[in-house]
């Protein structure tokens, strides 16, 4: 398919609405536009989620056509992929139900990232000034701090199934089991404790604007209230997911975990898919796919595939650099033995060069690196 690339100067990358939104993209995210204009040149005016965005393209679309677009890279130029024919605005209902389409969703929170609220309360120097204006206490303040994993327990099976079962996308789930009793939001789920946050920001905003309070903690609140909003989207677009399976029939589970190495802090971005051939099978002769991804300092992207069918596991794991490859297959050694005295069965590990990219259809395989049936 035809690819744009986004014609962006410096003054616009500055812009820090723009910039943050810019940064909050990821590889394989869908987003739709409306092309408002076309220049001479070829060079596209594009609306995504209420930005205005140029693209230099070299394709036979009009103005008033709606384009589904696939973030296809985001170094050194962000690059989207048509990855859907352009309706074109010939007619005026053929152009009305285009900009519908794309209204629609900037009355929802734009998505952000999981990771944004708690980098701005924790590691920056208004953070502190921020926690306290809000009267949170330390009880409040050590259960927002505990949704910050460090990455040496995360090796631990089951503090890594805690992360994931308080990752947010079990909140509603929980929920619905005490709406009978009474209950309560349950403490240290992430979603929770956003919600809980956003309606502290919410309300201290309203008291603000009554009482004329100062510019800059207003800037700083509103600054935090929409990393809030965004990182509740974000949760939410992947408890939806999970309701809306692919054409094949596959459902996959994303989350988003908020991990610390060291003073770094980053996302652990972990999916998890299951065959949809293999479903009704027996547990032991099922196929299962996880696919893990996290920016590290020093080693920059490192993504991981992992192909499990009962005990026998397969694992590949990939980065751009090949020193970080070389220094991963140093690794290798000693994973073989974590997963092994877990019980599992290895067959394949193997660290390579590259970028680990999604699957562009269901017979296609990943690099072709390993035969996902083990």
């Amino acid at each position: 398919m035809e690819e744009l690339q986004l014609a962006l100067t410096a003054a616009r990358v500055e812009q820090k609405n723009f910039g943050l939104w810019l940064k909050s993209w990821q590889v394989g995210q869908v987003l739709q536009a409306l092309v408002t204009d076309k220049f001479p040149s070829g060079q596209l005016v594009l609306r995504v989620a209420g930005q205005q965005i140029t693209a230099t393209a070299d394709i036979p679309v009009q103005k008033g056509a709606v384009l589904t677009l696939e973030v296809n890279r985001l170094t050194p130029t962000p690059t989207l992929k048509i990855i859907d024919a352009p309706v074109t605005g010939g007619a005026q209902l053929g152009r009305l139900n285009g900009e519908l389409q794309l209204l629609l969703p900037q009355l929802l929170p734009q998505q952000g990232r999981v990771l944004d609220p708690l980098l701005t309360l924790f590691t920056t120097q208004q953070g502190a000034n921020i926690l306290a204006l809000l009267g949170l206490k330390n009880a409040d303040i050590e259960r927002l701090l505990k949704q910050v994993h460090r990455a040496e327990h995360l090796v631990d099976p089951k503090l890594l199934k805690m992360a994931v079962e308080k990752s947010g996308l079990f909140l509603e789930a929980q929920l619905q089991q005490l709406v009978l009793s009474g209950g309560m939001l349950p403490p240290g789920d992430l979603k929770a404790e956003l919600l809980r946050l956003l309606h502290r920001v919410n309300r201290k905003l309203k008291e603000q604007n009554r009482v004329g309070e100062d510019e800059a903690v207003l800037l700083a609140l509103e600054e935090l209230q929409k990393d809030l909003e965004g990182a509740i989207a974000k949760i939410s677009l992947n408890q939806l997911a999970v309701c809306l399976p692919d054409e094949s029939n596959q459902q996959k589970w994303s989350f988003d975990i908020p991990v610390r190495f060291k003073e770094f802090v980053a996302t652990l971005s972990l999916s998890i898919y299951r065959d949809s051939e293999s479903q009704n099978k027996l547990p032991e002769q099922q196929d299962w796919k996880a696919t893990l991804s996290v920016t590290l300092p020093k080693l920059g992207l490192v993504e991981a595939e992992l192909f499990l069918r009962g005990n026998k596991v397969s694992v590949v794991i990939f980065s751009e650099h090949a020193q970080t490859v070389k220094l991963i297959n140093a690794q290798m050694d000693q994973l073989r033995t974590g997963l092994e005295s877990r019980g599992m069965d290895v067959s394949v590990l193997l660290g390579r060069e590259g970028e680990l990219k999604p699957k562009s259809t269901e017979n296609s395989r990943a690099n072709n690196c390993v035969d996902e049936r083990i």
